[in-house]
């Protein structure tokens, strides 16, 4: 019963090794260029937001420059 747990046990570990060189193989020039040279392409910073909840529902409001004037509460 060893035996066979310890022959499963090396054939999840070859599948398993083997799954991971496949994956990484066929990527394996991008990824040396990523690691020598960065990333290709910057990412744009996203907009200043504002949450705003009312009634227990949470919203995304945009921070505009611009000064708003303020409603009185009913």
């Amino acid at each position: 019963m060893a035996l066979f747990v310890s022959a499963l046990f090396a054939f999840a570990f070859v599948v398993a090794i083997a799954t991971v060189i496949g994956t990484l193989l066929p990527a394996k020039d991008r990824i040396l260029r990523l690691l020598l040279r960065g990333p290709e392409w910057t990412i744009e910073s996203l907009p200043p937001v504002r949450l705003t909840s009312r009634r227990g529902v949470i919203r995304q409001r945009s921070v505009t420059p611009a000064a708003q004037s303020l409603r009185a509460a009913a």
